[in-house]
């Protein structure tokens, strides 16, 4: 019992560690504040393209990246296997296109703040200036 006990404490502790470990942000003239994790599941496996009344073109960060494998785990509930399955088949069937890629946290940022309805992740503690970070309920 003890044993199942500090197992799940472990897991618990290090699930407190993982999640969070990214921002969402969007353009700073954004009207947008918050987000539900809700919202961007549903945005992130192309079933909406808005939040509320705002249009948002949804943007990733490379199937690679350690900030994509957390955010879409935890958010979209898909390994990186499973997503890009996803977006094979949505594809295939006519059912759009999966959201832009970029590659470094640096280009997320920068994309975004050329583009007023593009919604990405950056992984927290990377700079914001000319962004805004939404609170994710």
């Amino acid at each position: 019992m003890k044993w199942i006990m500090a197992s799940i404490m472990v897991w618990c502790i290090t699930g407190v560690a993982i999640c969070g470990e990214y921002i969402v942000i969007v353009h700073k003239d954004s009207p947008l504040t918050t987000a539900s994790t809700t919202d961007l599941k549903r945005l992130y496996t192309g079933k909406m393209d808005n939040i509320g009344s705002v249009k948002v073109e949804t943007v990733n960060l490379s199937m690679d990246n350690a900030t994509t494998i957390s955010f879409l785990k935890e958010v979209v509930g898909m390994e990186i296997a499973d997503y890009k399955s996803f977006w094979l088949a949505q594809q295939i069937r006519g059912g759009g296109s999966a959201p832009i890629v970029k590659k470094t946290a640096e280009e997320m940022t920068s994309y975004i703040k050329d583009n007023t309805s593009a919604i990405g992740y950056i992984p927290k503690g990377n700079a914001t200036d000319g962004v805004k970070v939404l609170t994710v309920n």
